[in-house]
């Protein structure tokens, strides 16, 4: 305890009338430290009665609230001005070591009580836990509040779960394989399930009561979240991520866990944002599902029907599990119902049928191929082709354009058929690629991808055709592959790899009817590769956002705050102004499916892209928010000296 802090306690002035109540208190929510698990935080809190300043010192880790630091905090709330700068008449706590430690209270004219209730205090801890949850989020009711639940059932839910997620199902169904429980009778609402972890973000299983209450889920999702119905589902998380009761019974009662990142929660999350928790036969059915998705293997989904007897807390049950869409595909139409938009690459079937057809029936002049391509081939289905596809490669390429045009485990089936067929079938290992479970299957299928190609097409089309490569339709696949592995490279960190593919691609096909240029112009960027991005802005001069305010970050680095910098800003904010205020937002949500020229959905795509390399450029944030600032001066006297000049104008109208 320090004695020159008590010393001048004492000789502050003092408010007789004033009461201060204080101690530590263990928060609800939990926090990752650098040891394994999450823990609770303490707080030493003071609160002033009557003129309502508070003082919070910083958070501790269990092994340091002590009450000496409670005594601290409270000598540092007094002796700092601007919040204290006296000493109360009263101070109450509710620990009797505390107490024993504010004994120079006493001494300094403060009277000491040991309460029961200090409601001023419990008051501004309630909100303040309530602000750090989110004022809007809904109450979160516990595990165990779920009828007839108990922490022997929680316990057998918590291993099914645990062996659930070390089985990985996402390895092999996403979320676009609705599955269906033909046994047992489901409870309402778990009648049909999705896994979820193909995208490697969210885990679990997702509930539906049936088709089209998952197809309108999926709709209300892409429309923002607007409507989204009820859903049950299972999540696994960090501790730290979970409601306060959740992660209590996990530590309180050493309930197992596959990792740090996986303990599981089960809620009914209601359209309203009301939450539910499964009562003890819902929890018995879900702890039963969970354990046989962790038996089950990549054949038996294959099949499409499978079953197996686990035990569960309510007894052992049958599980008669199906994936309808295996065993009888949906058509085009119906996916598209479902909220599922349509592969462009399947498009590319035609044109395959065309290309044999011409190979077959040569032309002699232009007029006959423009005759016999809009009788034959004009208004045409896509699964409905001309000719048939005769070479392996041929036949494995159309087992593709198949699989584009459709979704879920059988786009993954067709591929591996495909590349049985013909391992020389790039786009059947990007299906492959773009279905892997883990980055490193990914970046190893997308690498297979383009050796297959380069074996398809062979080292003279890739001198003949340079300049013009996706012209040829032939050549597609392996440009999608090439651009799947420089995507694929860049996340594992290996950017100048990426970057050399993305540039190989451009001078192939210039034209980039890919898009390439967009995702090297910031990785250039971010990698300090100035010269380079220079050159592809002026190759590709055009007046998109991203390529405006590209060119001003460059103008930025080469000459600072100058009027060539802000120059090239004020052009930037007149493409789309929207842009600064979300490269300055810490936070952002979902990137939108679909932009316009000049809109917000085009300014946070903008915003996301350029961020690193604004982030990377020392005082090029700053200069922005400034730039952004004087621009909104602006344009806010230029409107208020038009509305003056409009009033004037209505004036002069009346008077005549």
């Amino acid at each position: 305890m320090n004695k020159t802090h008590i010393e001048h306690f004492k000789a502050l002035p003092q408010r007789g009338g004033e009461t201060w109540q204080g101690g530590l208190f263990r928060m609800s929510g939990r926090v990752s430290g650098e040891g394994p698990e999450a823990f609770h935080p303490y707080l030493p809190i003071w609160v002033a009665v009557d003129s309502g300043k508070v003082h919070l010192a910083d958070p501790l880790l269990p092994e340091e609230a002590t009450p000496s630091a409670a005594v601290a905090a409270l000598l540092d709330f007094a002796l700092r001005n601007e919040r204290g700068g006296y000493r109360p008449g009263r101070v109450e706590v509710a620990d009797e070591e505390l107490a024993s430690q504010l004994g120079f209270l006493g001494e300094a004219g403060v009277q000491l009580a040991v309460v029961g209730r200090m409601e001023t205090l419990e008051r501004f801890v309630e909100d303040l836990e309530r602000n750090l949850a989110g004022a809007t989020s809904p109450d979160v009711p516990g595990p165990l509040d779920g009828k007839g639940v108990t922490v022997d059932k929680m316990r057998q839910f918590a291993e099914a779960a645990a062996a659930f997620y070390r089985a990985a199902p996402w390895q092999y169904l996403t979320d676009e394989d609705l599955l269906q429980v033909e046994s047992p009778r489901p409870p309402r609402g778990m009648e049909c399930a999705v896994v979820l972890g193909a995208g490697r973000s969210a885990y679990g299983l997702g509930f539906y009561q049936n088709v089209d209450h998952y197809a309108q889920y999926r709709r209300a999702a892409d429309r923002g979240g607007r409507g989204v119905p009820g859903v049950w589902q299972v999540s696994f998380d960090a501790i730290a991520e979970l409601p306060p009761a959740d992660a209590d019974l996990w530590q309180d009662h050493d309930l197992p866990v596959a990792s740090d990142l996986a303990y599981p929660m089960a809620v009914w999350l209601a359209s309203r944002g009301k939450l539910k928790r499964p009562s003890a036969s819902e929890l018995a059915f879900l702890e039963g599902l969970l354990r046989a998705f962790s038996q089950t293997s990549e054949a038996e989904i294959d099949s499409g029907r499978w079953q197996r007897e686990v035990p569960t807390s309510g007894g052992s049950l049958t599980f008669a599990l199906a994936l309808p869409d295996l065993l009888k595909p949906p058509t085009h139409r119906q996916w598209m119902e479902r909220g599922f938009e349509p592969d462009r690459r399947s498009n590319e079937r035609i044109f395959a049928d065309m290309n044999r057809y011409f190979c077959e029936h040569p032309p002699e002049s232009i007029e006959e191929m423009n005759e016999a391509a809009a009788s034959l081939f004009s208004g045409r289905k896509i699964d409905d082709p001309v000719t048939q596809p005769e070479t392996a490669l041929e036949q494995a390429q159309d087992l593709c354009y198949q699989a584009f045009d459709t979704h879920g485990r059988r786009r993954v089936q067709l591929a591996r058929e495909a590349m049985k067929t013909c391992p020389d079938c790039a786009d059947a290992y990007v299906i492959l690629a773009e279905r892997a479970a883990t980055p490193e299957a990914e970046l190893e299928y997308y690498g297979q991808a383009v050796a297959a190609g380069e074996r398809a097409l062979g080292p003279a089309a890739f001198e003949e055709n340079a300049g013009h490569f996706w012209g040829v339709s032939s050549t597609r696949p392996y440009m999608r592959a090439r651009f799947g592995l420089a995507t694929a490279l860049e996340g594992c960190g290996r950017v100048d790899e990426a970057i050399t593919h993305c540039q190989e691609l451009l001078r192939l096909n210039p034209n980039d009817n890919q898009g390439v240029r967009y995702s090297l112009m910031p990785t250039l960027l971010a990698s300090n590769r100035d010269v380079e991005a220079a050159r592809l802005l002026k190759d590709y001069d055009e007046e998109s956002a991203n390529w405006v305010y590209a060119r001003a970050l460059l103008a930025f680095r080469l000459s600072g705050k100058s009027k060539a910098a802000r120059r090239e800003f004020r052009e930037a904010f007149r493409t789309n102004p929207h842009v600064p205020e979300f490269l300055l937002e810490e936070a952002h949500g979902p990137l939108p499916p679909h932009y316009r020229p000049a809109s917000p959905e085009e300014a946070m795509i903008c915003a996301e892209e350029l961020r690193p390399a604004f982030a990377r450029t020392e005082g090029a944030l700053d200069w922005i928010a400034a730039e952004h600032r004087q621009r909104e001066r602006e344009l806010g006297a230029r409107r208020k000296e038009q509305r003056k000049r409009q009033r004037q104008q209505q004036k002069k109208r009346k008077r005549r």
